[in-house]
């Protein structure tokens, strides 16, 4: 009987209201933005070297903020909007959107694995890229998306 309490307890947690949750999920935020801008500095100082492993740490703390995002927040939303079709669907949207981001990061990672391909012009401008979409997506999520949570 214990196991199955537990069970319960945890699932139960998924499904209910964390305070702390949108002040979690923005450090996170926070966090990935500090990454990002270590990645810019070693790039204009040309530090390619120290690059590679701070792209490794930025793709772990990304995909940690995504599982604990899909786990506690979007399971929260769909489970409070279930009945508002509308705004269920649009939760669905933006999950599925963040997914589609996901998938570009990991491409991003996977394929500038070394100096050298860091060294390039290509690394330059996709990075570029890639922090203009995480910054109006967390814009978005800050101003407009995390509000449905309350």
């Amino acid at each position: 009987m214990g196991i199955f309490k537990n069970i319960l307890l945890k699932l139960q947690k998924i499904y209910t209201f964390e305070d702390k949750l949108i002040t979690e999920l923005k450090n996170d935020h926070q966090n990935l933005f500090t990454l990002y801008h270590k990645i810019e500095k070693n790039l204009y100082k040309e530090h390619f070297e120290k690059i590679p492993e701070i792209l490794k740490k930025f793709h772990y703390e990304y995909r940690l903020h995504i599982i604990y995002e899909d786990n506690y927040f979007y399971t929260y939303m769909k489970s409070k909007y279930k009945h508002n079709e509308k705004i269920l669907s649009f939760i669905n949207e933006k999950q599925e959107e963040m997914k589609s981001i996901s998938n570009s990061i990991a491409k991003f990672i996977n394929y500038f694995d070394t100096v050298e391909k860091i060294k390039t012009d290509k690394f330059k401008k996709e990075l570029q890229k890639l922090g203009n979409a995480l910054k109006a997506r967390i814009e978005f999520e800050e101003k407009e998306l995390y509000t449905l949570y309350t």
